[in-house]
């Protein structure tokens, strides 16, 4: 209903959206009870839609929490900060900000803002005791648990090398070191470990092999898909460009640059498959 609403007031002039790449353009973003609308800087403007969202709660018996609710300003917009707060009653937020438990930023990630993964990593550490374990037993959680807890992040970002260093740091730490206290020569490197089994050895995940997969799955579904985000990609980064024409710039977006890179690796290896035909340009 809150998108019904949105929509026709969108059509009549009552509220401005912000030009975007998606056709009709993007308004509102729903997802479970996440709910992310987008405006332009008008104030005029941004009081009809919290009289549209006072409308929506006497339609559907929901009621809008405005105090959890939180505000982002861009540009221009920026300098009306306090009006914006006082028509919506909503706090101000910085960046970066975690959405469906994805830091957001206008700008490239730093090393601090993948600090929670590394908390997550020490978390489930402490409360883990490998001499009570056997070698298997401690394989078994390195694979299944304690690799498995970066994995939402490396399918959206490609993971900065000072961070993959210190992930790499927990992982043999715990499964050669028994006692927290004493130190237990490692018996050959830990990228001997992430060999795979059918070579012989233990098959630990290698979370960079993993992360550069994951993110070569969205140029998968960027080539063969068709969907709101995909559209999104295309209008932004290629318009009349294959992939293969297209170059990361600076001020592209991290997302992209990860896959830019994963698309220039596989490039370089003569191993990118562009599908059926279409998007191919000799």
């Amino acid at each position: 209903m809150l998108a019904i609403l949105i929509s026709r007031a969108k059509e009549t002039g009552q509220i401005k959206v912000v030009p975007h790449l998606v056709d009709e353009r993007l308004s509102i973003l729903q997802y479970a009870d996440d709910t992310i609308i987008f405006m332009d800087n008008d104030l005029e403007r941004a009081k009809n839609m919290k009289l549209l969202l006072c409308a929506f709660e006497q339609l559907s018996g929901l009621k809008i929490n405005f105090h959890k609710s939180e505000m982002f300003c861009y540009g221009a917009a920026r300098a009306r900060q306090t009006e914006y707060i006082q028509i919506f009653g909503c706090d101000m937020r910085s960046y970066p900000f975690r959405y469906l438990g994805i830091p957001m930023h206008h700008r490239k990630l730093m090393n601090k803002d993948w600090k929670y993964v590394e908390e997550r990593f020490q978390k489930r550490l402490n409360c883990w005791r490998s001499k009570l374990l056997s070698v298997g037993g401690r394989l078994v959680l390195i694979n299944s648990v304690l690799s498995s807890l970066s994995m939402f992040m490396l399918s959206f970002f490609e993971v900065p090398r000072g961070v993959l260093k210190k992930l790499d740091y927990f992982r043999p730490r715990f499964f050669w070191q028994i006692d927290d206290n004493k130190k237990k020569h490692r018996l050959t490197k830990w990228e001997v470990v992430c060999t795979l089994k059918d070579q012989g050895v233990l098959g630990v995940l290698n979370l960079d092999v993993h992360n550069k997969c994951l993110l070569s799955k969205w140029l998968f579904k960027l080539i063969n898909g068709d969907g709101v985000w995909q559209q999104v990609l295309r209008n932004k980064y290629l318009r009349d460009k294959t992939l293969t024409q297209v170059q990361y710039m600076p001020e592209d977006s991290q997302f992209w640059a990860g896959l830019m890179k994963v698309k220039g690796e596989f490039l370089s290896l003569g191993k990118f498959d562009l599908g059926d035909g279409p998007h191919v340009r000799f």
